[in-house]
This record gives C-alpha cells, sequence and structure tokens, in this order.
C-alpha cells in the first residue's frame, strides 16, 4: 500500500516538472489545468499499474478465494474417473 502512494505521488511531481521545463523552455505559460491533468492521470495509471504488478497483494487474494474452488472442482472431477469404463 505504502509503495503505491509514494510512487503515484513521485510520478505527479515528475510530470508536474517535466510539463513545466517544456513550457517555460518554449517561452509559454503554464496552464494550470492542463498540468493538474497529466499530473492526476499520470499518477492514477501509476497507482493502477504498481498495484497490478505489486507481489504483496497478489499472494493474499489467490490464497483466500481460489484453493477451495480448485479443490472442489478436482474432486468432482477425480470422481468421475474411478473404476473401470463399462462400455
Amino acid at each position: 500500500m505504502y509503495m503505491i502512494i509514494v510512487a503515484s505521488i513521485a510520478v505527479g511531481i515528475v510530470s508536474f516538472i517535466i510539463y513545466a521545463l517544456e513550457r517555460k523552455s518554449k517561452n509559454e505559460p503554464i496552464v494550470w489545468e492542463s498540468a493538474a491533468k497529466l499530473s492526476i492521470f499520470g499518477s492514477l495509471i501509476t497507482a493502477g499499474v504498481v498495484f497490478g504488478t505489486s507481489a504483496e497483494i497478489i499472494p493474499e487474494s489467490v490464497a483466500s478465494s481460489i484453493p477451495a474452488t480448485i479443490t472442489a472442482t478436482t474432486d468432482a472431477v477425480q470422481e468421475m474417473f474411478v473404476g473401470t469404463p463399462t462400455f
């Protein structure tokens, strides 16, 4: 959780700085609405990527939901193949 917040804030600040430097290099004023959009959307995308690729969250969710489903399905399938086939 901590990594998501830190990465989002870092990307938001860096994207604002790059935008401001780009505008100043062209001698144009900073459009605050555009700067805010870039920072916010960059932060949201970063949060999604970090959340999706985080190794901390994935094992907990997998361990709590999937094994019960797999075990129940596996037992039902194995019962079909017990014994000898009759035709």
